[in-house]
C-alpha cells in the first residue's frame, strides 16, 4: 500500500467516525430541541385558542372552530418548520 493510499484510508476512517459522532449528537440534541419546540407550540396554541374563544362571535360556532383549527395548525407548522431547518 502506498503512502497516498494509507492517507486516504485514514482520512476516510476519520471522516466516518466524525460523521457517526455528528449523527449521534444531532440525534440526542435534536430530539430535545424538537421536544422544546413542541412544548412552546402547545403553549402558543393554547393561548391562541383562548384568545380566539374570547373574541369569536358566539353565534358562529362552526366558523370559530374553523378559525381555531387554522390558527392551531399554522402555529404548529411554523414551529415544526423552524425546528427541522
Amino acid at each position: 500500500m502506498s503512502k497516498t493510499d494509507t492517507i486516504k484510508q485514514v482520512t476516510h476512517e476519520d471522516l466516518q467516525a466524525l460523521k457517526s459522532q455528528i449523527e449521534n449528537l444531532l440525534g440526542a440534541h435534536g430530539k430535545q430541541a424538537l421536544h422544546d419546540v413542541a412544548g412552546k407550540a402547545e403553549h402558543l396554541v393554547s393561548n391562541a385558542r383562548e384568545t380566539i374563544a374570547e373574541h369569536a362571535p358566539k353565534s358562529g360556532g362552526s366558523r370559530a372552530r374553523s378559525l381555531v383549527a387554522i390558527a392551531i395548525f399554522s402555529v404548529i407548522g411554523y414551529f415544526l418548520g423552524r425546528a427541522t431547518k
